[in-house]
């Protein structure tokens, strides 16, 4: 593994580095950037800005600012150059972060995610221990670059950073959860009336989504449409009776739902 360092950036030339790093990461026209004068404006006010870096190279960023309450941080932006994913960049941003905040009397982070992308679900809800229980349909309109093209929904993760379930997620690997013959929810693809899907009543339910759902945003925009739909019937219902997205599984890609 490659040996990664973060720390706060610097100036207006780190800052036009995170810039870059918004192109390379996500595709991202220009309208949908964070430019530099913003990005050093909300560090100077308290928000945090660090950067991860392999060799002297910043190879990723994480990006988050203060709320309304002093004890919640918002994470806007966490970003890794595909070449590096392996690393272990995004989780040491994330360690950083966490103790970033706590240094500072902030006990909660919150940050939002496409529910369709199973590597995100995966890091969030599995690696951080972070759950979800908010469906926020089209957050932020049309987007650019590798989100284009479909509704931006999005899940809002929620950190609790003293939470024993956080600390150990964060440094060692989490037991895989016992999930045989827990109740699925039946796939997009499976014409089944939606009653049937939005019926299901145990401690924890199963939610499958595609093994790869930017691959059939780019080449099958309607399925990826048509899967957008089915998950927001499918988990913004759940998440009304009480269910909480608290793990996730890969292989095939599947949410753990439990009611709170």
């Amino acid at each position: 593994m490659a040996e990664v360092h973060v720390r706060e950036l610097r100036g207006w030339e780190e800052m036009e580095r995170v810039v870059d790093l918004q192109r390379e990461v996500w595709g991202r026209a220009e309208s949908d950037l964070v430019p530099r004068g913003l990005l050093v404006a909300v560090q100077d006010e308290g928000g945090l800005v660090a950067g991860a870096f392999v060799g002297g190279r910043m190879v990723g960023f994480v990006f988050g600012f203060p709320t309304r309450d002093p004890a919640l941080h918002h994470s806007h932006m966490l970003g890794v150059l595909e070449a590096y994913r392996g690393t272990g960049a995004a989780l040491l941003l994330k360690r950083f972060q966490r103790d970033w905040c706590l240094a500072r009397g902030i006990r909660k982070v919150v940050w939002t995610f496409d529910p369709m992308r199973g590597a995100n679900a995966n890091f969030n809800l599995r690696k951080l221990g972070a759950t979800a229980r908010t469906y926020l349909p089209d957050l932020y309109g049309p987007m650019t670059g590798i989100n284009a093209g479909a509704p931006s929904d999005r899940l809002l993760a929620e950190w609790d950073l003293l939470s024993e379930r956080v600390y150990a997620r964060l440094y060692a690997p989490p037991p895989e959860p016992q999930v045989a013959g827990l109740p699925q929810v039946n796939r997009v693809e499976e014409e089944v009336p939606v009653e049937e899907r939005l019926g299901l009543e145990a401690p924890r339910l199963l939610f499958q989504i595609p093994e790869d759902w930017g691959r059939i945003l780019r080449e099958d925009p309607a399925l990826a449409l048509k899967w957008r739909e089915h998950s927001r019937l499918v988990l913004s219902h759940y998440f009304a009776r009480g269910y909480v997205a608290v793990d996730f599984l890969r292989h095939p890609n599947r949410y753990v739902l439990a009611k709170d």
